[in-house]
């Protein structure tokens, strides 16, 4: 499954119901932390979150996973850079 590795300040759900249905999603929906989350480009047979991700001016739905919780904007920074990663929004 072709995949890549992007870094994002987000909150992840905490169920599928999400922050509008769910208390404990609309709890966390209020802390956004720095995630390195991996994407995977074709659809997979396993339930994941999805992430809207724009692509020259496009935008596109991915499953992801994360992988990596940064405490820092620096380190997100440092860790993309080691690791050849592009797609940062902080």
């Amino acid at each position: 499954m072709s995949s890549e590795f992007i870094i994002r300040r987000m909150s992840i759900p905490h169920c599928a119901r999400g922050p509008s249905r769910c208390e404990k999603c609309k709890a966390t929906a209020q802390e956004k932390k720095i995630y390195l989350l991996k994407i995977y480009l074709q659809p997979g047979e396993v339930a994941r979150p999805v992430i809207e991700v724009k692509r020259d001016g496009e935008s596109h739905y991915y499953e992801y996973d994360a992988i990596k919780q940064f405490n820092t904007e620096a380190e997100a920074k440092e860790y993309a850079e080691k690791h050849n990663i592009s797609d940062i929004s902080l």
